[in-house]
């Protein structure tokens, strides 16, 4: 058992020298793929109305960060994502999908978008595609295709509303900041 033990122990200190002697490992933080330069941050929130709420109007900007206190009691979220370190060109793709077997087919529900960054020197540009399959509390099949038009995005802005299905309830919101990650 104590021979287990120390083996565990050199391999353990063996690792953790080797992880350390790595070039530039203590310069990069976890997460960071600019080098440490500072780029744009980009981050979707998808919703729905919660049942019953249907006369809820989601509002065309939201202040601060917030975004969950904002729409408490009236709209769930779906998806909420938080891209950084974009480049100009980059696509931000986002699945939150579901998928599972139904009488010899499959049934796939949830989110899938696509979004074009375009960096602008301080502003950012954004537009893409958002496909929503869900199923509502009343047993509804929702299908969207969710067109996102380009909008431009200012660093440290409110969310801004990019896409509104005011039938079915679904929302999706984009907020823009530079940092370092």
């Amino acid at each position: 058992m104590n021979r287990l033990k120390l083996i565990t122990i050199n391999l353990t200190l063996l690792g953790a020298a080797f992880l350390f002697s790595i070039p530039g490992y203590g310069s990069v933080t976890a997460g960071d793929i600019t080098g440490g330069a500072k780029a744009p941050h980009v981050n979707i929130a998808i919703f729905h109305k919660l049942y019953g709420h249907d006369a809820y109007i989601y509002p065309e900007r939201i202040k601060e960060r917030d975004i969950l206190g904002a729409t408490q009691g009236q709209a769930q979220f779906i998806s909420i994502n938080h891209t950084s370190g974009l480049k100009d060109g980059d696509v931000v793709s986002i699945s939150n999908d579901v998928l599972r077997s139904s009488d010899d087919s499959f049934q796939d529900f949830g989110v899938d978008c696509r979004l074009a960054i375009h960096v602008k020197g301080a502003v950012t540009n954004v537009s893409g595609l958002c496909e929503m399959l869900m199923v509502d509390q009343d047993g509804r099949q929702i299908a969207h295709s969710g067109l996102i038009k380009p909008i431009d995005l200012k660093a440290g802005h409110d969310w801004v509303l990019v896409y509104n299905d005011k039938e079915d309830g679904i929302a999706v919101y984009v907020e823009m900041d530079i940092g370092i990650e």
